[in-house]
């Protein structure tokens, strides 16, 4: 994937003019939002850019659905490229399990979780990009959605309560 790192740093222009709105939208800090956003754009990058934009007029639609089924630990470390997916969708389910009230979060994380067959749907509707529709790639990226959520969940409680104490700290001065 020779345009994931060129992708990623594009897709900082929109996390950081729209961080505060989607942070204000999900009653949530900022940081949230630009996570969120930055996520969205590394899961664009990684899965929607053609590789090294060989446009190909001459493809077929076709998606595989042969032997979906949920990666082992093991694989999830050493299949190739999957690892900047399962960040980029990661870094999504975190985001959305920080969303201020159980109901955003649980919208956000449905949401998230919609995404990857969204792009699913594109690689069929547009062959053309040449990046092959594969259900596989959909559940890859819902488990990436999920361990992020539930790192999210893990890490909440204590990011709250720093914030909390650096709140009561610059009140108290």
């Amino acid at each position: 994937m020779p345009m994931f790192w060129p992708g990623l740093l594009l897709s900082l222009v929109p996390a950081a003019l729209l961080n505060r709105p989607v942070g204000r939208l999900l009653r949530a800090h900022w940081a949230v939002g630009f996570l969120l956003l930055l996520g969205l754009g590394g899961v664009l990058t990684a899965t929607l850019l053609p590789d090294a934009f060989r446009w190909s007029e001459s493809a077929v639609r076709h998606c595989a659905v042969a032997g979906v089924r949920p990666r082992r630990p093991h694989e999830l470390l050493t299949v190739p490229h999957l690892g900047f997916k399962l960040a980029a969708y990661a870094s999504l389910g975190v985001a959305a399990a920080l969303a201020g009230s159980r109901w955003r979060a649980g919208l956000a994380l449905l949401g998230a979780a919609a995404v990857p067959f969204a792009v699913a749907a594109v690689r069929y509707a547009v062959p053309a990009i040449g990046r092959p529709c594969d259900v596989q790639d959909a559940w890859d990226g819902v488990q990436g959605v999920v361990l992020g959520a539930v790192l999210g969940l893990l890490a909440g409680p204590v990011l709250r309560a720093v914030a909390g104490r650096a709140r009561a700290r610059s009140h108290s001065v």
